[in-house]
C-alpha cells in the first residue's frame, strides 16, 4: 500500500510535514518548522518548547514511534528528504534522531549547516551543528546531498530530485515512484525569477512521467504580486540613484537574490555594500559553490558591518581572520553615509542611535509584507524606528512563490490524476480555479491518511 498523510501545511503556510508511506518504507518529504502553530502557544523568548515532547502534545509533532531524540527503539522512518533551506521546510529535524538520514541539495546542507554554526539559541542536545573555538565544527546530523540528475533509492522508494527557482538557492522538486504509482512534488517554486528556467524543467519532466499525483504549494493564490526580479532590480537602483545620504536594505537573510541585487545597486552607484555579520558567514560558507556564481566577500564594493556587542562568537572570528579589511562598525557607517549601501533588518535598528542617519537617507524594505498578527507587530515597530531616523520607507520586493496564472498553467501541463495543495492558507479557493481542468483536488486534512 502507499500513502500520503499531511502534518503541516494544511491550510496553512509553511510547516510541511509530508509522510510518504510505500509498503515497509517510509520517508518525509520536508519537516519544517510550524511557526503560525508555535505562536499560538508560546512567546519567545520567554515561553518556547523545551523539547519535542511538548510540540507532540500540542499536535504540531506528529506522533511516531522511536523518531524523536528521547524515544526508544529505532525509528519507523527511513529518511527525511528536504526540498529547501527555509526553516518552515526543515527546522524541526533538530528534534529527530540523528542517525535518520537527511536528504536535501548540496547548497541546502551548507546554508542549514552555516546558519546552525552561527546559531545560539539552541540547546546543545537540539542543535545541527555546532561551533566553538574549544572544538570546532561539528555536525551531528546524517546528511547526503544531491544535485539534478541524480537519483536517490530509499527502501522501495525512488526518487528523481530536479532543481526549481525560488527565493532561496538550493531549491528542489521531486519526480517520486512508489510501488502504486508516480507522485510530483513542487516544493516551493515560482516562473517569475531569474532562474525561472529551472521550474520549467521541472515541469516539463513532471509532465513527461504523467503522475498519479501532484503535491503542490499555492502560497500565492491571494494577495499575488506581479512583479519580476528584473523589475525589482531596476527599481532599486532607481532609488538609490537618487538618494543623497545614507541607503539602508532591509531583507531576508538567506534571501541570495535580493543579496545579488542590492550589490549590483552598489556598484552600479559606486557605493559600498555593508552586509550584516551573518549575511557574510553565509557567502564565506558558499564561496566554493560553483553553481550560485556569487560574489566572494573579498570584493572592493563589499564590507561586513559588525554590531556593537561584548562577545564575539567562533564564526565571528573566523570572518574577522579571513577579512580583516572588511570590518566597519556603526561610527564609520556615520562618516561614510553617502558612500555606503548598509543591509539593516529590524533587529540591527539599535545601530541606528549611533549612525545617525542624515537627512535625504533612504530605506528600502525587500521581503514579503507581513501576513500575520506577529509578523504586523514587528513591522508596526520597524514604522516606528523609521519615523523616528526620518527615513521613508519604499516597499520593493518580487514573491519566491509562483503566481495564480502560472500556477494554473504548470498544474495544466502536468496534467496529474489528483491534486494536493498545501502551503496555502485558502486551498479550497484554488480548487474552484482549477475546477475547469480534468484534475481531481483534494485539500488535504492535517494527520488524515490518504492513499494512491
Amino acid at each position: 500500500m502507499t500513502s500520503l498523510t499531511f502534518y503541516g501545511g494544511t491550510g496553512e503556510i509553511g510547516g510541511n510535514k509530508i509522510l510518504l508511506r510505500d509498503g515497509d518504507t517510509s520517508i518525509f518529504l520536508d519537516f519544517g518548522k510550524n511557526f503560525g502553530r508555535e505562536r499560538q502557544f508560546y512567546d519567545e523568548p520567554y515561553l518556547s518548547p523545551r523539547e519535542e515532547k511538548h510540540l507532540i502534545y500540542l499536535g504540531i509533532l506528529p506522533k511516531i514511534s522511536g523518531l524523536y531524540k528521547r524515544d526508544e527503539g529505532e525509528p519507523a522512518i527511513n529518511a527525511i528528504v528536504l526540498s529547501h533551506p527555509h526553516a518552515d521546510h526543515w527546522d524541526y529535524i533538530r528534534y529527530v534522531k540523528d542517525s535518520v538520514p537527511i536528504f536535501c541539495g548540496e547548497t541546502a546542507k551548507t546554508m542549514i549547516v552555516a546558519r546552525e554554526l552561527a546559531s545560539t539559541g539552541q540547546r546543545t542536545e537540539y542543535r545541527i551543528a555546532n561551533l566553538s573555538s574549544s572544538q570546532g565544527e561539528q555536525v551531528y546530523k546524517k546528511f547526503h546531498t544531491f544535485r539534478t540528475g541524480d537519483k536517490l533509492n530509499i527502501g522501495s522508494i525512488k526518487l528523481e530530485p530536479i532543481h526549481v527557482d525560488h527565493s532561496v538557492p538550493g531549491a528542489y522538486g521531486f519526480i517520486i515512484y512508489t510501488s502504486n504509482g508516480v507522485i510530483t512534488y513542487t516544493g516551493d517554486f515560482r516562473l517569475h525569477g531569474p532562474q525561472a528556467a529551472m521550474s520549467r524543467e521541472f515541469i516539463d519532466r513532471a509532465k513527461q512521467v504523467h503522475p498519479d499525483v501532484l503535491i503542490t504549494e499555492a502560497t500565492n493564490i491571494v494577495d499575488a504580486k506581479m512583479v519580476t526580479e528584473n523589475e525589482v532590480a531596476e527599481k532599486i537602483g532607481g532609488i538609490v540613484s537618487t538618494t543623497r545620504r545614507l541607503a539602508l536594505a532591509g531583507f531576508y537573510l538567506n534571501d541570495m537574490d535580493r543579496l545579488t541585487t542590492f550589490w549590483q545597486a552598489a556598484k552600479t552607484n559606486n557605493r559600498q555594500l555593508a552586509v550584516s555579520t551573518k549575511q557574510a558567514w553565509l557567502v564565506h560558507n558558499l564561496r566554493d559553490d560553483k553553481h550560485l556564481n556569487l560574489f566572494g566577500l573579498d570584493d572592493p564594493c563589499i564590507r561586513i558591518f559588525q554590531r556593537k556587542k561584548k562577545i564575539r562568537y567562533a564564526w565571528e572570528n573566523i570572518l574577522m581572520e579571513h577579512y580583516p579589511g572588511k570590518m566597519v562598525d556603526a561610527r564609520y557607517v556615520n562618516a561614510h553615509q553617502d558612500e555606503l549601501l548598509l543591509a539593516a533588518s529590524f533587529w540591527d535598528m539599535n545601530e541606528m542611535v549611533e549612525v545617525q542617519p542624515e537627512p535625504g537617507s533612504v530605506y528600502i524594505l525587500s521581503q514579503s509584507e507581513p501576513f500575520n498578527e506577529e509578523m504586523e507587530i514587528d513591522y508596526n515597530k520597524l514604522l516606528n524606528w523609521l519615523e523616528i531616523c526620518g527615513l521613508p520607507l519604499y516597499q520593493v520586493h518580487a514573491s519566491g512563490h509562483i503566481n495564480p496564472d502560472q500556477l494554473k498553467w504548470a498544474i495544466q501541463e502536468i496534467n496529474p490524476g489528483r491534486l494536493y495543495p498545501i502551503h496555502t492558507e485558502r486551498p479550497r479557493l484554488l480548487a474552484t480555479y482549477i475546477s475547469d481542468l480534468k484534475t481531481e483536488v483534494v485539500c488535504p486534512v492535517n494527520g488524515v491518511e490518504y492513499k494512491l
